[in-house]
């Protein structure tokens, strides 16, 4: 069900994860998956004035970067982009399912592996502080 994963280099879907962490921007994300999704089927269903939702969809996940300040965003990808549409309905689905925690601590042990590969010895221990207690090598 996740994207391939790889041991030694981060991958878009570990990118996503990084940008979201927040739980409120993740439960806005999950608002924006409903509108998604929902929009067509309840226009088609019953009114067409539920297109609203779909198309509002896009701008709802932007909000929740913009408020929650939960990563960067750009507003192409997010209204655009056939790959954002699979890896926020693959958030939600873990949300849902309370496997998404899980995946942030994955992602955030994946990323300061990369770090520690990638970045020279004398580099300040400090900022893998970023990455939340208890995580990887400095805890």
């Amino acid at each position: 069900m996740l994207p391939k994963r790889t041991d030694d280099a981060l991958e878009n879907w570990d990118l996503f994860v990084l940008r979201h962490q927040q739980k409120a921007n993740i439960r806005i994300h999950f608002i924006s998956f409903l509108m998604f999704w929902l929009g067509p089927i309840l226009a088609l269903a019953i009114h067409p004035i539920y297109w609203v939702l779909f198309f509002l969809s896009g701008m709802v996940g932007v909000a929740g970067h913009y408020f929650c300040k939960d990563g960067t965003v750009d507003r192409k990808e997010a209204t655009s982009s056939v790959e954002v549409v699979v890896f926020s309905s693959l958030m939600a689905i873990l949300f849902v399912s309370q496997s998404y925690d899980q995946e942030i601590v994955r992602v955030k042990r994946k990323y300061q592996s990369y770090l520690v590969g990638n970045i020279p010895s004398y580099a300040d221990q400090d900022m893998f502080k970023k990455l939340g207690p208890g995580v990887g090598l400095w805890k």
